[in-house]
């Protein structure tokens, strides 16, 4: 009994080093902020007034969003608050990129462009209407509903490659749960929007268990699971997704593509229908700005297609 005793504490001792040591030596614990939500036409949004902090090994940083679900870094002005005259008022649509995943909303795309803007139009205003996870479709479907509530003179779209997979997919892609709203094209070229409402999926209502309460909040069952957890992304992954954004033509390659570029036409054509200007940014893959890395990649995962790198800007 006093063996059993003994080596109950010596394990307890054991797993409390272990958790100080990983706690300042190597941090793993990967909190999300509740601040989604489900959404029967968007499949999810911000939800209006949250907080929470976002905390990884590589950074904790605090998401605040305002009554309408726009991220704000507490001193923008109240939402649909008009420039003052001769000052330009933007939107920022987009995925995390635009949302600025990791970042403070001072950071972000819009908050770094505010600033510049603010250099001669002090009264500027950039609005980060990015959302994790959505894809072209449902920020066009943010924006329909959203447009009349902003003072916006210029509408900004982020477009990164993974919107190709979003733009095709009925379900959400990363962090959020079940279904999403999705495009299609009738045989007459048109969009048709299908999956609306769309269903609360019973992950929204799911309390955490005790392992994801434990990975959230202990950095030795955090590391335990990512031990356990199959994360690597299979090669035939890995293949179809660089076929698609910078591989030769196919009928579902250029489906996808299709897709993708009537929503955004369709974007564009809503916008300035509005009395509003548009453009699309597009955010590179790392493929395309670090040779480098690209080489290790196509090294790795063993690509060997001939691939064109600048075929999406070309495209878009």
């Amino acid at each position: 009994v006093r063996a059993a005793g003994l080596a109950v504490v010596a394990t307890v001792l054991a797993v409390s080093l272990a958790e100080i040591l990983l706690t300042v030596l190597a941090p793993q614990i990967h909190r999300l902020p509740d601040v989604w939500e489900h959404d029967p036409q968007l499949g999810w949004r911000h939800r209006p007034s949250a907080t929470g902090r976002l905390k990884t090994p590589e950074f904790d940083v605090l998401y605040r969003f305002d009554v309408q679900g726009i991220r704000t870094d507490g001193d923008s002005p109240p939402p649909g608050t008009a420039p003052q005259h001769g000052s330009p008022g933007i939107g920022l649509y987009g995925d995390s990129f635009a949302e600025g995943r990791g970042v403070d909303q001072e950071q972000s795309v819009s908050g770094q462009l505010q600033a510049l803007l603010k250099q001669d139009w002090p009264r500027a205003q950039v609005d980060n209407m990015g959302v994790a996870g959505y894809g072209t479709d449902q920020q066009l479907l943010l924006y329909k509903r959203s447009a009349q509530l902003q003072a916006h003179d210029i509408v900004l779209v982020l477009f990164y490659g993974n919107d190709l997979w979003n733009n095709a997919s009925r379900q959400g892609i990363g962090a959020q749960r079940g279904d999403k709203p999705f495009f299609r094209l009738d045989t007459d070229g048109r969009l048709r929007l299908h999956g609306v409402p769309v269903p609360r999926d019973p992950g929204w209502d799911r309390l955490p268990s005790f392992l994801d309460h434990s990975a959230r909040h202990y950095h030795i069952f955090s590391l335990l699971e990512k031990a356990l957890k199959k994360t690597e992304i299979t090669v035939g992954r890995q293949d179809a997704f660089y076929a698609a954004l910078y591989g030769e033509r196919s009928s579902e390659i250029e489906a996808q593509w299709e897709l993708t570029c009537r929503l955004l036409a369709r974007f564009r054509d809503d916008v300035e229908a509005d009395g509003r200007a548009f453009a699309v940014i597009h955010v590179p893959s790392i493929a395309q700005v670090d040779s480098v890395h690209w080489a290790k990649k196509r090294t790795r995962f063993g690509l060997t297609r001939e691939y064109d790198l600048q075929k999406p800007n070309r495209i878009l």
